[in-house]
């Protein structure tokens, strides 16, 4: 790559660096990466976000992409995540995705702060601490997985994303919880690479909703991920939290969609059943 990457492209590397790790935090799990094409499979099945394609070279043509990504899965009878930027780069990506009958689940976007965010008062009886040992592992596994089950994901896909010996550790990771008279009921974590940091899994239990304790994770990975040297944070926002994010000063870089593929070996097991 030649010249400075600009800020949409360092979100990329980053999200593709999480992509890495967040696979290599599960057992068992399976990584290939070749010719500019990542490939993983996650422990769980759940095609969203569990398994799928990334493309790390943006100068591999999007069929190439595609194909690969049906081979993969199509050979362990999978369906799979694969994500298109809403920006000139990915035309060819997400026109070989349709050509294919990917379809198109839902678009989010990809958000920026470029400044440490104003500290406000935690909620009250609320505490935000860094994890400390295993329980607190599992602790963040399950408010992930309860937490995001409102979008249609299975919890036990979702904690299974943290259900290996390393995960959540590495000199780049920081993750938290946030208790709520000692019970803890929220989870994020930030990770650093290529100069920046980026917040991901950004969860509060059902019950603890509308207290602000949402805010008061985000505000203290950010700021935590400025303080390690950060050049800008970023994120990719969910329905419920891109108004969080908005008050607190991040802002729209782009908007990306999500695409889930059935492989051929897949569907036809899915019309025998």
């Amino acid at each position: 790559m030649h010249g400075t990457p600009d800020e949409a492209t360092l979100g990329q590397l980053n999200l593709i660096e999480l992509t890495r790790e967040d696979t290599r935090w599960q057992h068992p799990y399976e990584i290939v990466e070749r010719d500019g094409i990542l490939l993983f499979a996650g422990s769980s099945d759940f095609p969203g976000f569990c398994n799928g394609v990334r493309r790390v070279d943006d100068a591999v043509p999007g069929p190439k992409v595609v194909e690969a990504a049906l081979e993969f899965f199509g050979a362990r009878g999978r369906g799979f995540s694969l994500w298109t930027r809403m920006l000139p780069v990915d035309d060819d990506l997400l026109a070989a995705a349709e050509s294919t009958g990917i379809a198109v689940f839902g678009d989010a976007p990809q958000m920026i702060c470029r400044q440490r965010v104003e500290e406000h008062e935690l909620p009250s009886g609320v505490t935000i601490d860094l994890l400390q040992d295993h329980d607190d592992v599992d602790h963040f596994a399950r408010i992930c997985g309860e937490s995001y089950a409102v979008y249609g994901a299975p919890s036990e896909a979702t904690a299974s994303h943290f259900n290996g010996p390393n995960a959540l550790v590495g000199p780049n990771v920081r993750a938290v919880l946030a208790r709520l008279d000692g019970t803890p009921i929220g989870a994020a974590l930030v990770f650093l690479s290529h100069g920046i940091a980026g917040v991901y899994w950004v969860a509060v239990l059902e019950e603890a909703r509308g207290r602000g304790i949402a805010f008061a994770i985000t505000q203290s990975v950010t700021n935590l991920a400025f303080d390690l040297g950060a050049a800008n944070v970023q994120l990719q926002a969910s329905t419920m939290g891109e108004p969080v994010y908005r008050r607190m000063g991040y802002e729209e870089l782009y908007r990306a969609r999500l695409h889930i593929g059935v492989p051929a070996a897949r569907a036809a097991q899915g019309q025998r059943g």
